[in-house]
């Protein structure tokens, strides 16, 4: 395959930190091995793309600073749209998009990959185009977005997310039928889409994946730990978008729950959140005590996950599968996580992790791996074991070349 590819995303494909970006980088480097790869990224902040090994093109553009009066103020009705919503509004300007058109006549690429439904309102602009396009839907966002219980919420603010769900729906549906293929994480998410907007459009599974030979030095203990932080033996992990919703749920069930009770028995132990955005009441209660630190944005995740003594993943929301987990798994650092947590990823209770779904079955699953080493060696290996074959990208590489042969065979 000679296969030209334009990626479109509102994140940074670089560096790479948070499971979006990590996804996204996965997807560039095999798409890299098929041809040449062009980036068109959107966002509300300036930055300056940097000249990236194998990328042909980087254009990055600032949609805060380009949108005209009319356009903040459309932003603001966006409730008046019924494909308006404010995420999806966010990485759009019309300016941007004029640049898209342009970048699509200079660059001419056989497939387009937009990166999660926030990207849609560029889809016109494709359409012009003779491409294939691939919608990359990294969470099936309206099944996402519907989880959380609101029914102690004020009641504007109720009707104000029923009414973004209802876009929201309605965006993701049509970006879903108008493209050529659809790429999810999971074969769970690629049933729920199926289900939700029809089976028109053909779904893959494309697993997160990461790439294994990154991970080699923490795994054989040769990963240098960040200057300001010493290893101790009982230290508990957790990382992402702290922000995010299923993230501020999990990490705050660390603060409160589990990491005061593991502090009972382990008077060493550590909380160590790694993420960008968190939270007032993450900061505050670093703030207040010393073994909880919450880093906020670091420029390399793997150096405080070398470490880690354990992953607690307490996730009560969300889809897709959980990046962390995996690069966890490749790490060798064994993995405690809910069984929402675990969700879409090929791993058995008590084979590569521990799935454990109470304060309590938490608090005793972390005692049990730091008293037991044969335990710890057990889970790890079979979890790396697994990486190797399900969660690769070189596997990936395979079912992406698969998908893709259905457009030139």
């Amino acid at each position: 395959m000679n296969i030209k590819t334009l990626f479109i995303t509102r994140e940074a494909p670089y560096p790479i930190f948070g499971g979006v970006r990590i996804r996204n980088w996965q997807n560039i480097n095999i798409m890299m091995k098929l041809g040449p790869v062009g980036i068109f990224s959107a966002a509300n902040w300036s930055l300056t793309p940097n000249v990236l090994s194998g990328i042909t093109l980087w254009e990055h553009y600032n949609v805060e600073e380009q949108r005209s009066r009319w356009e903040q103020w459309e932003r603001r009705l966006w409730w008046l749209r019924p494909s308006g919503h404010p995420d999806a509004d966010w990485p759009y300007s019309k300016l941007a998009a004029q640049k898209l058109a342009d970048l699509m006549t200079k660059f001419q690429p056989d497939i387009v990959i937009f990166e999660q439904v926030w990207l849609s309102r560029y889809l016109p602009i494709i359409k012009n185009y003779p491409c294939h396009i691939i919608f990359d839907n990294h969470n099936v966002e309206a099944h996402l977005f519907a989880q959380p219980d609101r029914s102690q919420e004020p009641l504007t603010a109720q009707l104000k997310a029923n009414l973004r769900l209802a876009h929201l729906k309605q965006i993701e549906g049509e970006l879903t039928r108008q493209s050529d293929q659809v790429w999810v994480c999971s074969q769970e998410d690629a049933h729920l889409l199926g289900e939700m907007y029809g089976k028109e459009t053909p779904i893959y599974v494309v697993p997160n994946g990461v790439n294994i030979d990154n991970y080699q030095t923490i795994r054989l203990g040769q990963c240098s730990p960040p200057q300001d932080l010493e290893k101790t033996d009982h230290i508990i992990f957790y990382s992402g978008y702290l922000s995010y919703y299923p993230n501020t749920v999990a990490a705050e069930l660390l603060i409160d729950e589990i990491y005061p009770k593991v502090k009972q028995k382990y008077s060493d132990c550590q909380l160590l959140l790694v993420g960008q955005f968190p939270t007032k009441k993450m900061l505050k209660s670093a703030q207040k005590d010393p073994d909880i630190i919450v880093t906020g944005t670091v420029p390399d995740v793997q150096p405080y996950l070398s470490l880690a003594s354990v992953m607690v993943v307490p996730l009560l929301h969300g889809s897709g599968t959980r990046l962390k987990i995996i690069e966890a798994f490749a790490a060798g650092c064994p993995v405690i996580s809910t069984a929402k947590g675990s969700e879409g990823i090929k791993a058995k209770d008590g084979q590569e992790l521990l799935i454990r779904n109470t304060i309590g079955e938490i608090v005793e699953a972390i005692e049990k791996i730091w008293s037991q080493p044969s335990l710890r060696t057990k889970l790890t290996d079979n979890a790396y074991k697994l990486v190797q074959k399900e969660y690769s990208w070189e596997g990936n590489c395979q079912r992406i070349e698969k998908a893709l042969a259905t457009f030139f065979a």
